[in-house]
């Protein structure tokens, strides 16, 4: 390859010269003393590849959230069970992640991103394995079982993509990595409001229904399977440098200052831009997490035998916010107006969420589209938006930790949120619930403005100074190897 030449040519001359030296493929280049203590800074082409191997996961394990809950009326016709026990199904995802997030960020800091990923690819193709075999009509508890273990892994789905952006990624594209990073994450979820009512129709006879189910429940299994070993034979852990220059002094923060998890947990837990961003966050994404959960439940309301249209329409938000949060990490790239861009996109997700009651409880059903399309543009965007003041707010904190506390509110807003939201519509109707979703967006939203514009991660990087940082004992050879 042009970069194993460009490598050797660059190792050869270091044997020869006591100057300072340029190493740096496919970046603005940097100097570097090789007799001093001063460390080098470098963007590895890999970085593409590790991005792609975690997308490929993401996209493998949450496509099965919604799995059920978007064919729910299907669901509890097969397996003749209740509403809420279809709704569970995807509530799990977010219960499992409550217990588990702290243990499974433990886990990530003692054997790394490579092995975390794997451990997470080989959970959701073990449970996807296990739903192939959850078919006969008796055998709910089946697939509720392969349900939670595959939901077990959400943890490293959203825990993941703050600290491989700033493990591999540059400061110039830390925000970008970021909401690429979260891709996954919509592409699965895409793929399931697409592909799950296409497959899976409501037929008269049941076992045309439950022959749709295991096609559904074999596609799953092998595409996660094909993840696993993708992760397994290509995915690397870290570089032997640091990418940018405030990952090296986030590196040294960490290296000397050791201090256990419960000091980290209490300066986290007195900052207070922090947490009114744990706050407006949750109820954003729960917000998003109930609509997904409830979105055929609301529209068969006015809109009869409109399984595949429920589809088509959280197909509509999720795309929207495949094509949004990619644009708000390159704005937030360029720009560093964080409080700016995270309070418009959460007053026009409030927009949004208001055109969308509007449109559906009037039954109209071009704007329940276009409302839907217009929602999507924003409240799915704002996970990447969310993550990235986060690491703001938090600098110089690991940003496993920190967006694992931030993720911990997220599922228990979700949880609330939808079940408050199903309990509305069962006692008053949609109408109600809608107002209680837009009460929500909108106290979220008033916490955005007031909380205050902190960048102590921009700040950190202007302030930048060489010290000494604690670099992977790699040679100039496995540095050729990790390209």
């Amino acid at each position: 390859m042009a970069f194993d030449s460009e490598m050797e040519a660059a190792t050869a001359h270091l044997t020869r010269t006591k100057d300072p030296v340029i190493i740096a493929v496919g970046q603005k280049q940097q100097r570097s003393d090789i007799n001093s203590n001063t460390p080098l800074t470098r963007v590895y082409t890999r970085r593409w590849l590790v991005l792609f191997i975690f997308i490929l996961f993401t996209s493998s394990n949450i496509s099965q959230w919604v799995q059920y809950s978007i064919i729910s009326n299907i669901i509890e016709r097969y397996y003749n069970v209740s509403t809420i026990a279809v709704d569970w199904t995807s509530l799990l995802f977010m219960l499992a992640y409550i217990p588990l997030v702290f243990p499974i960020s433990y886990m990530m800091d003692r054997i790394g991103l490579r092995w975390t990923i794997i451990v997470g690819c080989l959970l959701t193709a073990l449970g996807s394995w296990i739903k192939v075999f959850s078919i006969p009509r008796d055998r709910f508890y089946v697939t509720f079982i392969g349900q939670s273990l595959v939901a077990s892994t959400q943890v490293i789905v959203l825990n993941v993509p703050g600290r491989l952006a700033a493990n591999w990624f540059g400061s110039s594209q830390v925000s970008t990595a970021t909401s690429m990073g979260l891709f996954g994450f919509q592409l699965g979820i895409a793929g399931s409001f697409l592909l799950t009512p296409i497959v899976v129709r409501n037929h008269d006879d049941l076992d045309d229904i439950g022959d749709d189910l295991s096609r559904l429940f074999w596609f799953f299994a092998v595409y996660s399977t094909v993840a696993l070993i993708t992760a397994i034979v290509f995915l690397r852990d870290e570089p032997p440098l640091p990418p940018s220059e405030t990952r090296r002094l986030q590196k040294l923060n960490i290296s000397e200052n050791s201090d256990g998890f419960l000091p980290l947990m209490k300066r986290l837990l007195s900052n207070r831009s922090y947490l009114a961003l744990c706050h407006s966050f949750g109820i954003n994404i729960g917000v998003l997490n109930s609509i997904a959960t409830l979105l055929n439940q609301m529209y068969l309301i006015h809109f009869e035998h409109g399984e595949k249209e429920a589809g088509q329409i959280g197909l509509a938000i999720v795309i929207m916010g495949l094509i949004s949060s990619p644009i708000f990490g390159y704005i937030l790239d360029k720009t560093h107006k964080f409080k700016l861009t995270i309070s418009a996109v959460y007053a026009l997700s409030l927009l949004g969420q208001i055109l969308f009651a509007v449109s559906l409880v009037m039954e109209i059903k071009w704007m329940v589209y276009v409302s839907a399309t217009f929602l999507g543009f924003f409240i799915t965007s704002y996970f990447a938006v969310g993550y990235e003041v986060c690491a703001e707010y938090t600098y110089p904190e690991p940003e496993g930790v920190a967006t694992a506390f931030l993720n911990v509110t997220n599922q228990i807003y979700g949880i609330a949120i939808v079940l408050i939201f199903g309990k509305v519509i069962d006692i008053f109707g949609d109408l109600w619930a809608h107002l209680v979703i837009g009460l929500f967006l909108f106290m979220g939203l008033i916490t955005t403005l007031c909380t205050k514009d902190l960048q102590k991660r921009q700040n950190a990087r202007q302030r930048a100074h060489y010290k000494e940082v604690p670099m992977s004992n790699t040679s100039f050879q496995d540095e050729k190897q990790i390209i």
